[in-house]
């Protein structure tokens, strides 16, 4: 980068701000996923304007530029070797707005606010912020419906898309559009009606095409954020509503989220929760999808709470449990090696799968009938002890405690100088028993052995987590005949979700196509050329045509030969 260009920058921003040092641009240039790019120019925004004159300078110059709130994102979407502009500090501004016939509250949300701090916020009020991934206490908001996160509870009924109002960009050319207020749609119809006449173009082309328009909308079904986000090209007739949809799921690929505003949902006083143990975990997912047609009510995506008899069921594998030292397993593992499991052989302690299960209720009656109906749905099958639901927080605190522990708890024991992966996909539910066993199979069969399964069961959404190494090009090719095994099952066998809610990102790229077929990769292709037709956002994040991108730019893990013994 000139000179020249970087005094252009700091006329916008105050050289405090922006950093160019290796430390800095090192230490910006990892996030939580397994990739590494060094950017040549970090810039801590600070304001609507600021973001603007940056865009317009960085396409003055042909300049790629990507954005970044906290860095959590688990498939390499926040690194650059190019402009990192960072939107956390000075960006956590909130407005709430409350409709007084219905008792409905929506926020109005900065994208540096972090997930947990919203529901702090929302507390007082009854209500919660519906996207609930396990990161929510260091993820922030602009991450979180960038990436469109979901989580142990929101499903596909209240993740951010369908939870999303409106939303205040910026685009490429430095043009905010807010399309929750009509003055700034106007101001926009005037400015862009070529931009508006391509999304309606686009939108018309997509519904004119019945195979495809089922074949979004079915997708979207289950968790599912492969690629750009097309459900509001079938799901909204205004093209301001499909623009500020877009944005849900993009990655920071079309705009800068500069403000969104979002739902929230009504936060249940009476809750109970039950560690179900399984005899296998074929059962385990059974189980799983009997639940799951549990209905007392509405029978469409948009149920609220009240209509769901089981609220979330996460699913633990013997390995996850096992790495939280889950004192039901240990004893478990006892019994096999005492000859107390039938057909179990000492030693042999894969089988036992644990599923999580959740229900609330406006009433405690409400909540009562619900647990009388989950526990008759469990009779029919092999249960290690019997189920028993817990209405003590600090009981089922202990249970969820578990269950969030599982990630940091298998990376904090991988061997040194591996990295810990957690990829996530998603199965139709239906196919759920039998997807799962050959997951497990063929993670088994490609030499993980330390590899673990866990997840949102109930949406049919399992994470599995890997530690690799990537010192030697074998390692590295283990690594990829694995995922490219994983495309073929999930994809082929299955047609699910290669990437569930951790975004596409840098390592499922590559694998965009292969999962939607190319009438609907075009039609993202279309989408990213309207919002970004010079191709300077994010460049290499959900749009790449090097099929080895994800298992490129990983993060070295050099191993440090240090003597803590001889520290004075």
């Amino acid at each position: 980068m000139t000179n020249d260009i970087l005094t252009a920058f700091r006329r916008i921003v105050p050289s405090d701000r922006i950093y160019t040092d290796e430390l800095r641009t090192l230490g910006w240039g990892t996030d939580a996923s397994f990739y590494r790019q060094i950017p040549q120019l970090v810039i801590r925004s600070d304001s609507e304007e600021e973001i603007s004159q940056i865009v317009k300078l960085c396409k003055e110059h042909h300049l790629p530029y990507t954005f970044r709130a906290a860095g959590t994102s688990l498939s390499g979407q926040s690194c650059t070797d190019s402009v990192l502009i960072v939107a956390g500090k000075h960006w956590e501004k909130y407005e709430l707005k409350e409709d007084k016939e219905s008792g409905d509250m929506s926020i109005r949300l900065q994208p540096g606010i972090v997930g947990s701090r919203v529901n702090d916020i929302l507390r007082p009020y009854g209500r919660v912020f519906p996207p609930d991934p396990a990161s929510i206490g260091s993820a922030m908001v602009g991450g979180i419906v960038c990436n469109n996160a979901s989580g142990m509870n929101c499903g596909v009924h209240a993740n951010s898309d369908r939870m999303l109002i409106s939303a205040r960009l910026i685009l490429t050319d430095g043009t905010i559009l807010d399309t929750g207020d009509e003055a700034s749609k106007a101001s926009f119809r005037q400015s862009h009606p070529e931009f508006l006449k391509q999304i309606e173009a686009l939108r018309d082309k997509v519904r004119s095409d019945e195979a495809l328009r089922i074949r979004i909308h079915n997708k979207y079904l289950i968790k599912n954020v492969t690629g750009l986000n097309l459900r509001p090209l079938v799901a909204y007739d205004d093209p301001f509503d499909i623009i500020a949809h877009s944005i849900v799921g993009s990655e920071g690929t079309l705009a800068f989220l500069s403000e969104v505003t979002m739902r929230t949902l009504r936060d249940y006083k009476y809750k109970a929760s039950a560690m179900v143990y399984f005899l296998s975990m074929k059962e385990s997912c059974e189980a799983v999808v009997a639940m799951k047609q549990l209905k007392s009510g509405a029978e469409d995506l948009a149920m609220s709470a009240e209509d769901l008899m089981v609220k979330s069921a996460e699913m633990l594998d013997y390995k996850s449990l096992s790495s939280v030292d889950d004192p039901v397993y240990l004893q478990y593992k006892k019994d096999v090696d005492a000859g107390k499991i039938e057909g179990v052989e000492p030693g042999d302690y894969h089988h036992l799968t644990a599923i999580l299960t959740e229900t609330k209720g406006i009433t405690h009656e409400q909540l009562l009938e619900k647990i009388a109906k989950i526990k008759k749905c469990l009779d029919p099958f092999r249960l290690y002890i019997p189920v028993e639901f817990t209405e003590d927080p600090a009981v089922y605190g202990k249970y969820w405690a578990i269950r969030s522990g599982i990630f940091p708890s298998v990376g904090g024991t991988r061997p040194v100088g591996t990295s810990c992966l957690i990829e996530d996909v998603a199965f139709p539910i239906a196919s759920l028993p039998e997807a799962t066993v050959k997951l497990q199979q063929l993670i088994a069969d490609h030499g993980y052995d330390d590899a673990c399964i866990y997840g949102h069961a109930f949406e049919g959404n399992y994470h599995f987590i890997l530690n690799q190494s990537f010192k030697s090009e074998s390692e590295v090719k283990r690594y990829a005949d694995m995922m490219n095994a994983v495309a073929r099952l999930v994809v082929e066998d299955y047609d699910g979700s290669l990437k569930a809610e951790h975004g596409t990102g840098r390592n499922m790229a590559p694998f965009v196509k292969y999962e939607w077929g190319e009438k609907a990769y075009e039609v993202m292709k279309e989408l990213k050329r309207i919002f970004d037709p010079e191709g300077l956002l994010n460049q290499g994040v959900i749009f790449n045509d090097d099929p080895d991108c994800f298992i490129k730019c990983l993060k070295p893990l050099p191993v440090l030969d240090f003597d803590f013994d001889k520290v004075p």
